[in-house]
């Protein structure tokens, strides 16, 4: 079915890795015509950089007024209201889509309900992303499939959907993000530390990149390296924009820097092929421990097991004709 000139509302999740990959499905209903509405605290500042969509904060949204007012709502299923006279109204409209990364919740009837686009019925739109953890796909995939299947939408590269100003000539910059929300998935500090000192003898200028409450305390980690933090998303992106390469946990920063083009070291506890590893272009690696073992608190050492060096290795000695990569579209 064509979109053109269709209007389609996005509300996506509160975190980073998910916004990214709600924009990547937000893109592909714009490259099918669609008018995208997409609603987000987090990038509502970078709008700007989007010039193809209308970007709304995300508090005080009205989801009875949006399914009224749109065509067709693809919605974070989280974003349902707990009470269960207004749950069941809007259980009733049929064109309102309720997608999450892995499970929607058994208690509420949401998988496989369809939707109606403009007299056309699309089965099962409300339905995880990801059917199956261990296919090897990445979340970015699942997306693709998801709009191929479901709306039967070609997918195409989402590079495009940045304005070009976040292009531009990469230098010897490489950025690593020490922190995420759970520290268990984070790799030691002193293992980036080590890892920062080895690149910069090869030429790379290395940055560090936190929350603006983790300043002081990344200050304190990492002597001798300049430690930033951003009020928002738009000077964040503006930062990187130059930037050869991220290195990070698996966190909302990897994502973001997939999805800029750039190339992508994450650092995993598990395994190489995870569902949520960045995977917005080719030029992406994954590190996780040689082996782990799990320790007398029930907890695993897996830290010290992981190849490190194989960043590296990978970037190099930095040269003024060869820093960038070919930022393409791909998997891993």
């Amino acid at each position: 079915m064509k979109f053109q000139g269709l209007s389609v509302a996005v509300v996506p999740p509160k975190k980073l890795g998910d916004v990214t990959l709600y924009l990547h499905l937000a893109w592909q209903f714009h490259q099918a015509g669609a008018q995208v509405r997409f609603f987000s605290n987090l990038l509502f500042p970078a709008q700007g950089f989007f010039n193809w969509l209308q970007i709304e904060r995300l508090e005080g949204v009205n989801l009875h007024a949006l399914v009224d007012g749109c065509d067709l709502v693809i919605a974070y299923f989280n974003h349902l209201t707990n009470d269960p006279v207004e749950c069941k109204s809007f259980l009733d409209k049929n064109n309102i889509a309720y997608v999450t990364a892995k499970k929607l919740p058994k208690n509420i009837p949401l998988v496989g309900r369809d939707v109606t686009v403009a007299g056309q019925c699309f089965k099962a739109a409300s339905m995880p992303f990801c059917l199956d953890s261990r296919a090897g796909l990445s979340m970015r995939d699942w997306v693709d499939r998801y709009v191929e299947t479901v709306y039967g939408i070609p997918v195409s590269d989402s590079l495009d959907m940045l304005c070009p100003s976040l292009r531009g000539k990469a230098g010897n910059r490489v950025l690593i993000f020490p922190t995420s929300p759970n520290s268990k998935k984070n790799y030691s500090a002193s293992g980036f530390r080590r890892l920062a000192l080895s690149l910069r003898k090869h030429g790379w200028q290395i940055e560090i990149i936190g929350l603006p409450c983790e300043h002081d305390e990344l200050k304190s980690l990492f002597t001798g390296f300049p430690v930033f933090s951003f009020t928002d998303l738009r000077e964040l992106m503006a930062h990187m924009a130059s930037a050869t390469a991220v290195i990070a946990n698996d966190s909302g920063g990897g994502h973001l820097g997939s999805m800029m083009g750039l190339r992508t070291f994450t650092i995993a506890r598990r395994h190489e092929r995870f569902v949520w590893r960045p995977g917005f272009n080719a030029s992406g690696m994954v590190l996780a421990p040689r082996f782990r073992f799990k320790w007398l608190n029930g907890g695993y050492i897996w830290r010290p097991f992981v190849p490190v060096g194989r960043i590296v290795d990978s970037l190099g000695n930095y040269e003024t004709s060869s820093a960038a990569l070919p930022k393409q579209a791909g998997g891993y």
